[in-house]
């Protein structure tokens, strides 16, 4: 199946075909490919499944198991849980670039999604388009450990929109260790709210290198913890945020003191010319963050450094 081990572990990772994959040990292999691939095939590389939920039905918890997606890959994904990875410690890789890579057209109604209910379970180099205004969330994820990386979100036409792209929408602790690295999302509707919407106490969130681009969101923002709930042991780290919002903490709003971790080196675009503070996070340490309020200026160092040295 072209899948190399290494020695060492994850320190320097597995690929296959090239591609790298975040299992340190590979299981079993299977391929997706909509356009020579059945469901009744073996879901090898000549003979592949023809959908993506179908190949995680066949994977084996905790295996190590590997589900490559073939460039040009397309699906059209209906109803909640359209996809859902009830599978522990499967990784999910799309092949390709840019327009190469799997597509998979979230549409029907504003409760379709891609739900991650089991554990350790990863996502990379996919692409999410919405195929329907409003459509709440794109991933649903109540597992622990769930990563995703490189993944894009994109309106499939105007006004077919997603308002949250990632809802961890679990109790207190269901989704801990969720890791989001890498991706991107654009949306040109007002509707677009927050990237990243936690429900419950959330432990070890790393949030990396994202470009979040909602600039007619009004009440768009990166993160946001409901009522009461703490983001503990957080790393939150060199992304950047274009949003609508005229007020508020639009970057990271929590309304707890109880949380912890470190937020460092992002970028913040805004529409909130009195240049309120973008980060409310109390507990957690925060470093050299930017926010800008104007165009064709240089950010402002928010919050002000601390002359606590």
């Amino acid at each position: 199946m072209g899948i190399s081990h290494y020695p060492n572990g994850f320190a320097n990772g597995v690929s296959i075909l090239g591609m790298p994959v975040l299992n340190a040990y590979a299981g079993d292999v299977y391929w997706v490919n909509s356009a020579t691939g059945s469901n009744g095939n073996k879901g090898t590389r000549d003979r592949p499944f023809s959908t993506l939920d179908y190949a995680i039905g066949r994977c084996t918890a905790n295996n190590g198991d590997v589900i490559m997606v073939m460039p040009n890959h397309a699906e059209t994904i209906t109803g909640a849980g359209g996809i859902t990875a009830d599978v522990a410690g499967i990784t999910i890789v799309g092949l390709g670039t840019f327009n190469q890579r799997p597509r998979f057209l979230m549409d029907g109604a504003t409760t379709v999604s891609f739900v991650i209910s089991a554990a350790d379970v990863t996502v990379q180099n996919l692409v999410f388009a919405s195929g329907h205004a409003d459509v709440v969330t794109c991933f649903d994820v109540t597992g622990v450990g769930a990563t995703l990386v490189g993944l894009e979100f994109v309106n499939n036409v105007v006004d077919e929109n997603f308002v949250t792209e990632v809802k961890a929408t679990g109790t207190d602790n269901t989704a801990d260790g969720l890791t989001v690295i890498g991706c991107r999302a654009y949306t040109v509707d007002a509707a677009g709210a927050e990237f990243l919407e936690v429900t419950g106490d959330l432990n070890a969130l790393t949030f990396q290198n994202n470009f979040i681009s909602k600039d007619a969101g009004t009440a768009a923002g990166a993160i946001l913890c409901a009522t009461g709930k703490d983001l503990t042991n957080c790393l939150i780290t060199n992304n950047y945020l274009i949003s609508g919002a005229t007020s508020g903490a639009l970057f990271v709003n929590s309304d707890t003191a109880a949380n912890s971790g470190i937020v460092a080196d992002n970028r913040i675009g805004h529409h909130d010319t009195a240049a309120a503070v973008p980060i409310d996070l109390s507990g957690a340490r925060i470093f050299q963050n930017y926010a800008l309020g104007v165009d064709d200026a240089s950010g402002l160092l928010l919050p002000a450094v601390d002359d606590n040295a």
